[in-house]
């Protein structure tokens, strides 16, 4: 019994030792992982700021891009107004040498000079002419402003055009005005 105990308590020792070496894994193992942590929050927090400044980045190129091309748009309107403006300088000038003369007669092929410069200004800014005299009335292009009855005409025909309507490609500028067949 005697042996049985000093192995016990040469037992005790060592289990203390192997328990205290065991606790001092757990916190080593702890710290490690602490410090694990430690390392992945901060790189987490490293790639969050980075993340944040790609965005920050991207968004102000995006601002910078939207003001850059509203500058370019109305550029590009003033373009477009100067380039038809010059085109009617032309039959503006020679409108007010018509009105010069207007005490006197004034020559009909001068009007007609001014109306086509008008018409060629207007087709050099791809603005086309409705004129649809006889055409089937059609409301995306047409404004009828009133209703004839002619039996020898197709129905919804244009009997007459009262003022003519423009368009630039198929965008409506003004439509033209017309009188229509009865149906």
């Amino acid at each position: 019994m005697a042996k049985n105990k000093k192995k016990n308590t040469g037992t005790k020792p060592a289990d203390t030792n192997s328990h205290e070496e065991s606790l001092a894994k757990e916190e080593s193992l702890t710290e490690e992982k602490s410090s694990e942590n430690d390392v992945e929050n901060e790189i987490s927090s490293e790639m969050i700021a980075a993340l944040e400044e790609k965005v920050l980045r991207a968004h102000a190129e995006v601002e910078n891009v939207r003001r850059s091309s509203q500058k370019e748009i109305q550029k590009s309107r003033v373009f477009s107004a100067e380039l038809i403006t010059k085109d009617l300088l032309s039959p503006i000038d020679n409108l007010t040498r018509a009105l010069e003369h207007s005490e006197e007669e004034i020559p009909r092929s001068l009007i007609e000079l001014v109306l086509k410069e008008i018409s060629q200004a207007l087709s050099n800014n791809n603005v086309e002419e409705i004129d649809p005299f006889g055409d089937k009335f059609d409301p995306n292009f047409h404004e009828a402003l009133s209703i004839k009855e002619d039996k020898s005409k197709q129905p919804e025909e244009i009997l007459e055009v009262v003022q003519k309507g423009y368009k630039i490609q198929e965008r409506v500028i003004r439509p033209a005005l017309v009188i229509v067949n009865k149906i």
